[in-house]
């Protein structure tokens, strides 16, 4: 089952609230994004709701930017109001939970330049489609797929 992404920055803002580990914009956007990734690199599956497109500094979901944009470069103070937004949460299995984890893991430490850079090597899905003169780009699921299921089969 796929998830709105403001359940799944949900999903990495409350731990990092409760362990008195701040957290900015930037890293919730590439961290949940890498959720999705890994989702889909891994199990063909997609995690999220909502489009993923190529902005100035990486992947970015508008529906997470717009909920969280008020935080700027400061920590985020607390979870998204899922209610005032009127998203429903669903269950997460095994699989999302793990990647989830496995994504903090991996990345959580880093910050949201260290993030930003990872999102914009070459060869990455929001290099193949960036364009300084579009806007707004839909990154597709088929591209991030192809090259995070690339990712994993080398290792």
């Amino acid at each position: 089952m796929e998830h709105d992404c403001r359940s799944v920055a949900n999903k990495i803002i409350a731990p990092r609230l409760e362990s008195n580990n701040p957290i900015t914009h930037l890293q919730v956007q590439k961290l949940v994004y890498f959720c999705h990734a890994w989702m889909l690199g891994l199990y063909h599956e997609p995690m999220l709701l909502q489009p993923i497109q190529a902005w100035r500094y990486g992947p970015v979901l508008p529906e997470l930017y717009e909920s969280l944009r008020r935080y700027g470069r400061e920590h985020i103070r607390r979870p998204i109001d899922l209610r005032s937004i009127r998203v429903e949460e669903n269950e997460y299995d095994d699989r999302q939970e793990s990647i989830i984890r496995q994504v903090l893991e991996v990345y959580g430490h880093l910050s949201g330049v260290q993030l930003s850079t990872i999102t914009h090597a070459k060869g990455t899905p929001w290099h193949q489609v960036w364009s300084a003169s579009k806007r707004s780009v839909i990154i597709s699921d088929n591209v991030i797929e192809d090259y995070y299921a690339q990712q994993a089969a080398k290792g």
